[in-house]
């Protein structure tokens, strides 16, 4: 069985390149208790280029603190300085605690240009009152769990003391759906798009919820924040992008030469619909654009294997084509995660992140916007490539990243149901067009390019079909061998040195690793039927 290892984000700045105006709290310094609110008597703290004002009268009543409390099961008040994701975004240690009424004035560069937004969480203090209730608030949903409560969050953006029209409001709990099993309280940092908000220099957070008494709301009133103003990804353009690879680019050395697909539904939720059924497995070898595209279904896999192995080097290392569209300036994108394996059985995820609202569903035809979209296949249209690259992925044991063997891509269901629904690494549902019931549903792969590759590797070609790869070759101890053609499975493979002496033996599986630790250093030969390939043993 083969196992899957995803990736985890313990590194927040080097996932997301966050800039220096980006208010990430990680370099704040704390007191002995891990948080700060201001006793010193300070009005507030400056992070990037933001100032995080602070009402502290020996009381905090309002404003902005932060902290590096994850205690997520206390409840009450002796609690309220931790957040209930059990960290910060992407594992980072620190994060902003807000209440009701906090405001934010921006600073430098950050008042002459539209403002991001931000990730939002809950305090685990009001996150566990309103799933359990305490002695001064309810149970959200009440006792049959159909009160349609909710706890809600408005961001207004002030310019010279006037308000800015539009105002930003997010759901931190919501149990208003008629379909109980949808309500929930956020566990999770979920992305905030403040753009509409245009260019301000300062923000006000209100907090609003529907339980209330005669002192006004009985819900804590806390939100959590984290990465204030970070910058958004490369965007599309209808040309591509900064980031996109044109598919004639010089920088591609080879293409896949085996595809193997598994279809998904066309949509997971009707199986009676049947499969996709677009194009065949052979489409996804080759260079893009050149035999068309394969679809996978809701949840589809393709996995695909190369002449010689991928290798980490200078910038991205591969790319994936798809085929989406362009929509006026704006894109038609389906998404899907990347993983790798060097020996075809371990497989490791990159990091993902989707920005693109999670509570409002994207129709089966409707546009993205590729700047909130990071480390998913599709983020670009037709002929142009999305580039990943291994040096994300250096630091996990199951991989060989300079010996990349095998690329699976693996459909994103695009439904933002939390029950069914495809998760970034964050643990936020990847909204993309949902539903598409047709036979082209899903991810539609039309390639991927080798941008680096191990020239080392060796190849054993029969009947001009390469039948197996050993690399790394030269080798200090092990070469691992990549069956390229099912058909010599059972075969025997013969190791000779230059001498003609068999040095060792093995029966053709699906994976295999030939042990040279105790060979003496020089040339061998390695031989499959009447077919020979030199390889090297060195120190």
């Amino acid at each position: 069985m083969k196992k899957l290892y995803t990736c985890l984000l313990l590194v927040a700045h080097s996932l997301y390149g966050v800039a220096q105006n980006t208010s990430t709290f990680d370099n704040l310094p704390l007191d002995a208790n891990g948080y700060w609110i201001g006793a010193d008597g300070s009005k507030g703290f400056t992070d990037g280029d933001a100032y995080f004002k602070i009402k502290n009268s020996g009381y905090w009543s309002t404003g902005f603190g932060y902290s590096n409390h994850t205690d997520v099961t206390t409840e009450g008040y002796t609690n309220q300085y931790s957040v209930y994701t059990g960290g910060g975004v992407g594992g980072s240690s620190q994060f902003a605690i807000g209440r009701n009424k906090s405001i934010i004035q921006l600073k430098n560069s950050a008042k002459t240009k539209e403002v991001t937004g931000f990730y939002v969480a809950n305090t685990t203090y009001a996150a566990l009152s309103m799933l359990n209730g305490d002695a001064f608030a309810k149970k959200f949903g009440g006792a049959m769990g159909s009160d349609p409560d909710y706890f809600q969050l408005a961001i207004t953006g002030y310019r010279n003391n006037a308000v800015i029209s539009d105002t930003v409001k997010v759901k931190l709990a919501d149990f208003t759906f008629d379909d109980n099993s949808k309500d929930y309280v956020l566990s999770t940092w979920r992305w905030i798009d403040l753009r509409s908000l245009g260019v301000i220099d300062s923000l006000i957070f209100l907090l609003k919820s529907t339980d209330n008494g005669d002192y006004g709301m009985n819900t804590p009133s806390y939100f959590a924040m984290d990465h204030f103003n970070e910058p958004l990804y490369d965007e599309a353009v209808v040309n591509g992008s900064k980031q996109a690879i044109y598919k004639d680019s010089s920088i591609f050395k080879s293409w896949a030469s085996t595809c193997t697909v598994t279809r998904g539904f066309q949509d997971f939720a009707h199986p009676n619909g049947g499969y996709a059924s677009a194009g065949e497995e052979i489409n996804g070898t080759l260079k893009a654009g050149a035999n068309g595209i394969v679809s996978l279904g809701d949840n589809g896999i393709a996995i695909l294997e190369f002449p010689v192995p991928i290798k980490n080097g200078v910038g991205p290392d591969f790319a994936v084509f798809e085929n989406g569209f362009n929509v006026g300036t704006i894109q038609f994108l389906e998404l899907a995660f990347v993983e790798v394996s060097s020996d075809g059985i371990n497989y490791v995820r990159f990091p993902s992140v989707s920005k693109t609202n999670a509570t409002s569903q994207l129709g089966g035809f409707e546009p993205m916007d590729a700047s909130l979209i990071y480390n998913l296949a599709g983020k670009y249209v037709a002929s142009y490539g999305t580039p990943f690259d291994l040096e994300e992925l250096k630091n996990n044991a199951l991989l060989d990243i300079n010996n990349i063997t095998h690329v699976k891509i693996i459909d994103v269901i695009g439904t933002i149901d939390l029950a069914v629904s495809s998760k970034d690494s964050l643990g936020n549902p990847i909204n993309d067009p949902y539903a598409t019931p047709f036979a082209s549903s899903g991810f539609d792969l039309d390639a991927i390019g080798v941008i680096n590759q191990n020239d080392m590797a060796t190849s054993i070609v029969k009947a001009n079909k390469q039948i197996i790869q050993v690399y790394p070759n030269p080798s200090a101890s092990q070469f691992n061998i990549s069956v390229l053609d099912q058909s010599i499975i059972g075969e025997e493979l013969y190791i000779y040195d230059v001498t003609g002496s068999i040095v060792t033996s093995k029966t053709i599986s699906e994976t295999m690793n030939i042990d040279a630790s105790n060979w003496d250093n020089g040339i061998y030969y390695i031989r499959i039927g009447t077919t020979a390939q030199k390889i090297i043993k060195i120190n």
